[in-house]
């Protein structure tokens, strides 16, 4: 920031590894720009949580458009009320279901409450993008899991997107 240059973006970048999860919430459109951190941890509670932002230069101009940017955080693990998690999004829109959390599903006209335009913002380039929000998952203690997050841009590779994860909050 200061967020002074409407629709900024970086230079594209190509991607060969997918994620298969970010390819499931991109609706089939296609994706470029993909950036996924996966790593394998053991909870000591019996919940793993996540606080995050996602934000977009795809906001304002871009909502319902074929261009929707998107990210997931997926776990694979032992689900303590049946069954396990495989590549499970907890990244959702709060009281939405399983909805995830992209451009087209948090903006000013569709769960607007959780939405903050950032257009002339003063701490990030971004134009958009939602209050704080946690991902969380039942799990349990002592036991491995596998957690990926992943973004992409999609329908193009021109204007950004970006996740926020704030510290110690996993």
């Amino acid at each position: 920031g200061p967020n002074d240059t409407g629709q900024h973006s970086g230079q594209p970048r190509c991607s060969t590894y997918v994620y298969p999860g970010i390819r499931e919430i991109s609706n089939g459109r296609h994706i470029y720009d993909v950036a996924t951190l996966e790593f394998d941890f053991v909870p000591k509670s019996n919940y793993v949580k996540f606080r995050y932002v996602f934000a977009s230069e795809e906001y304002p101009e871009y909502v319902g458009q074929n261009y929707n940017d998107v990210f997931g955080f997926f776990i694979t693990g032992l689900n303590p009320n049946g069954g396990s998690y495989d590549n499970e999004n907890i990244a959702i829109v709060p009281g939405g279901g399983m909805v995830p959390v992209s451009v087209a599903t948090i903006n000013a006209g569709i769960n607007p409450n959780y939405y903050v335009n950032n257009y002339r913002g003063g701490h990030i380039q971004y134009d958009g993008l939602p209050v704080p929000l946690t991902a969380y998952a039942d799990v349990v203690p002592c036991n491995t899991y596998h957690v990926a997050m992943s973004i992409c841009d999609v329908g193009d590779d021109i204007y950004d997107s970006g996740v926020f994860l704030e510290a110690e909050s996993f």
